[in-house]
């Protein structure tokens, strides 16, 4: 007994020795306690591995070193070098794109998270590849051998097996990998069936409670202001100003601000339900910070802001309101702010750490990456319809953990804020309540129908049995114990996946995708959408661009629809059942139909030349937002295409191409020939198609000085070479 004992402490030994060499060679002067917790208890040893700790407690430390020590074993040496990161956004994969680009030099690395159209050929060249869970799923419905070459499998956030969005698709990528005995190292936030979860994965269960910066929370009911850890007297706190009382604090130091002259050092995150409020909330805070900013910082955020401004071709009212913040230390943070925003404010607050307070909806938190002195949750509630209620114990934790700067702060705040009537129930729920149990999102038809066809069209299941087998090692099954209920609802999903004609079953009782069935699985669309879009193509007018907009909205992938508020019910519904009531005349008694046909009116605008300022004016679509919805429909015109042409509709499948072009850039058809010449957008088509250049022969015979003139700057032709 004390040989083995002495053996396994060699074994710990010699991972610590070798992790912390590791780790100083990726630029991490030591091990925090978690990180060694982890590597004592087993993280190195080869097995699959959860690891349940805090946010920002160093889990990424974990998977760098996991993946160098996956290149050093025999399993990368005998063809399973494959390296996959998954990530629940696309921002978080960019990040930890430029991360592991850093990090393994020697190593080829790769990011993959759009095209849901592409096999996996081209991806077997890396070693290391950073991709979304529906981006891995989308490959392994193109290859069912996929994840037989992946080595390593590191699940980013795998709490969110209970986010009613994209639980279902990571549960059916984990079961996959389960399946192909790929090795696993999921990351999660601490929740409490975390031994349910890695029994289920197989997994060696590692829990940490250790965080770098303590954290203390406080709850404030906009008159005062109590930390419960400290059982002091409450912090009186001016109701009217609360929220701009409660910045200045976790910046400056004082709720009063004490002298002018006080340096702003300290950072906050504040976190509230709706896009309007981060805007008005950034602006009223920006008044209690700009007279803490130093001359130095001022200068710093008056070229941010202008970098902010100017991001955008054409710069709107948004880009107008979020440069003043900036240039007051603030910034907000939504849905719809572009990329090239996001990442200058990130830039202004991580490294410069000049913008001072980020205030962002709750439902951005997990792509909000920021560590904070101080976290303020404004918004305990979120509207889900019909009402509102309390956001999950799990969520705010991983909110308030981002409180503490391990490099500057020595504890992190975290504020609950509310009324004074909810005090307690808010103490109860967040500060002493146990946080939720994750649970299976697979049960509901509508997503177990994607996910049928999925399995049946890439022939990973033939038949019955099998679809049943491979439910049954679904965390579904094993967090109920049984499978009887779920095995119905897959019966009669199969049954509608023959109505609509995409599954077919043959006399030997065996399952089989028709073409059309296994081309909808291909594109990653949901097979009533699918449905829809081919019964459409009999009627579908080529000529009419709203008619074929209002198709393509028809559709589960372009939900959350534009809201419609009651001043423009009527108007629109006048608008609608003179355009395209023929053409769907079940929109008529369709409940969703008038939010169907404003963003379809929003899609058409924009194809027909709108500007980004005139689509927040007349849609209240902000730029980050229509961006998110043009690609989309971009993939549902393609989409559409491939159908019409498998469905024998050539016309059909050829104009939606165009109107494809048309909402991808922005434009009318007729700048299509010009647009594509590369390096001419919507803009500059425009100018060089009023000039009488409009098609890429014209273009390349005009003489440079003449584009020069038109364009009022460089040819392309310039920039090309």
């Amino acid at each position: 007994m004390q040989k083995a004992l002495d053996a396994q402490e060699v074994r710990t030994a010699d991972a610590l020795e070798w992790a912390r060499a590791r780790a100083a060679s990726l630029g991490y002067e030591t091990l925090n306690p978690m990180q060694v917790h982890a590597i004592a208890s087993g993280l190195l040893s080869g097995e699959n591995v959860l690891v349940s700790a805090p946010t920002a407690s160093g889990k990424t430390l974990l998977a760098l070193l996991s993946i160098a020590r996956h290149f050093e074993s025999d399993a990368a040496k005998d063809g399973r070098k494959l390296v996959v990161y998954v990530v629940p956004l696309r921002a978080l994969a960019s990040e930890k794109y430029d991360e592991f680009k850093t990090a393994f030099k020697g190593f080829k690395v790769g990011i993959s998270t759009g095209d849901y159209d592409s096999g996996s050929t081209h991806l077997l060249q890396y070693d290391l590849l950073v991709m979304t869970s529906e981006k891995l799923d989308s490959v392994l419905r193109h290859d069912k051998d996929f994840a037989g070459k992946i080595g390593l499998a590191v699940i980013d956030e795998v709490h969110l097996l209970d986010d009613d969005y994209r639980g279902a698709t990571v549960e059916i990528v984990l079961t996959k990998l389960l399946i192909a005995e790929s090795r696993l190292l999921c990351l999660s936030a601490t929740v409490p069936n975390y031994k349910e979860i890695a029994k289920w994965l197989y997994a060696r269960p590692i829990k940490s409670d250790y965080r770098p910066t303590k954290l203390e929370i406080g709850v404030c009911d906009k008159k005062s202001l109590v930390f419960e850890a400290n059982e002091g007297e409450p912090e009186e706190i001016d109701e009217k100003f609360y929220l701009e009382n409660l910045c200045r604090k976790a910046v400056v130091g004082s709720a009063q601000g004490l002298a002018k002259d006080a340096k702003a050092t300290g950072q906050a995150i504040v976190f509230v339900a709706t896009r309007p409020s981060t805007e008005a909330g950034a602006e009223n805070v920006s008044v209690a910070i700009a007279p803490h900013l130093t001359q130095e910082q001022k200068i710093s955020l008056d070229i941010l802001a202008k970098k902010v401004h100017d991001a955008l071709p054409t710069p709107t009212t948004q880009c107008a309101r979020l440069a003043k913040c900036i240039r007051n230390g603030t910034a907000f943070h939504h849905a719809g702010i572009p990329e090239k925003q996001r990442k200058l404010i990130e830039d202004g607050f991580k490294k410069e750490r000049t913008i001072k307070v980020i205030v962002a909806t709750t439902t951005l938190a997990m792509g909000v990456d920021y560590p904070a002195s101080w976290v303020i949750v404004r918004d305990l509630k979120r509207f889900g319809g019909n009402f509102s209620s309390f956001i999950s114990a799990l969520e705010i934790r991983q909110m308030l953990g981002r409180a503490g700067r391990p490099r500057y702060d020595k504890v992190g705040y975290g504020v609950l804020v509310c009324n004074a009537s909810e005090k307690r129930e808010v103490a109860e729920k967040y500060i002493y309540g146990d946080m939720e149990d994750i649970y299976s999102k697979l049960s509901s038809e509508p997503t177990l129908r994607i996910h049928c066809l999925a399995l049946i069209a890439s022939k990973y299941c033939n038949d019955f049995h099998s679809l049943f087998e491979f439910f049954s090692r679904t965390f579904f099954a094993c967090h109920y114990g049984s499978t009887q209920a779920l095995l119905e609802k897959v019966e009669n999903v199969v049954a509608d996946l023959e109505r609509m004609g995409f599954v077919a079953k043959t006399k030997s009782d065996a399952l089989v995708a028709s073409p059309l069935g296994k081309r909808t699985s291909e594109l990653y669309l949901d097979p009533q959408t699918a449905c829809d879009y081919i019964k459409s193509f009999k009627t579908v007018d080529l000529n009419n661009s709203i008619g074929f907009v209002c198709n393509l909205c028809n559709s589960t992938e372009m939900r959350p629809y534009l809201s419609v508020g009651r001043a423009e019910e009527q108007k629109l519904f006048d608008d609608m059942y003179a355009a395209s009531v023929e053409l769907y005349p079940e929109w008529e008694y369709d409940s969703e139909a008038l939010q169907k046909y404003k963003t379809a009116r929003a899609l058409n605008a924009w194809a027909n030349e709108a500007n980004e300022q005139q689509m927040l004016t007349d849609f209240d679509l902000a730029p980050g937002i229509l961006n998110a919805r043009v690609r989309i429909a971009d993939w549902l015109c393609y989409s559409y295409s491939e159908l019409a042409k498998i469905a024998g509709f050539e016309a059909v499948s050829r104009k939606a191409l165009v109107y494809q072009e048309r909402i991808k850039d922005g434009i009318k058809e007729e700048l299509i020939p010009i647009c594509r010449v590369r390096g001419i957008g919507r803009v500059r088509g425009r100018k060089l198609f009023e000039a009488g250049i409009r098609t890429r022969e014209a273009y390349d015979a005009a003489p440079k000085d003449r584009i020069k003139a038109i364009l009022g700057g460089k040819a392309m032709k310039e920039i090309e070479e």
